[in-house]
């Protein structure tokens, strides 16, 4: 089962449909309990397409599809920091790390998660725990410059 699926097992409250009348640049629309999936995506646009819908469904109220208002885009911003947060959670973050990714791209490709869902959600990260975030008594720098450093706890012998 790949991450979009698994997304979709977790929240099976909700009906995915794939719609091929969707226009191009859009990748899904959240309506009630419906979340329209454009099905000409890659496994791992449809992955980022499906975190970020979720995430509207646990964050947004009314239609916030024109963003003419700073209500709107902030309700989008929550939204894609919530679905970047799904796929990319800082035990993934180690996991890169455990597994050799050395750059941004690495973990992108060893997540199956596109660029700006990666870098959302290190940006949410970087927001949120000015910075550190502590798990499994390892430290996770989130830099400004959307690099992170990660420090391991030295076990003792």
């Amino acid at each position: 089962m790949d991450k979009a699926e698994e997304l979709m097992s977790l929240f099976s409250n909700l009906s995915y449909v794939y719609d091929d009348n969707m226009p191009k640049k859009q990748g899904g629309l959240n309506v009630d309990n419906y979340i329209y999936l454009n099905p000409n995506q890659t496994k791992t646009e449809l992955t980022s397409t499906v975190s970020e819908e979720i995430g509207h469904y646990l964050t947004s109220a009314g239609d916030i599809i024109a963003q003419d208002t700073n209500e709107k885009r902030k309700q989008e911003r929550k939204a894609r920091d919530v679905g970047a947060t799904l796929v990319v959670t800082a035990d993934d973050i180690l996991k890169c790390f455990d597994n050799g990714c050395e750059t941004t791209q690495d973990c992108v490709d060893f997540l199956n998660v596109t660029s700006k869902t990666f870098n959302d959600a290190i940006e949410y990260y970087r927001r949120k725990y000015g910075g550190i975030l502590t798990e499994n008594n390892d430290i996770l720098i989130f830099n400004a410059d959307g690099t992170i450093s990660v420090h391991k706890r030295k076990l003792n012998s």
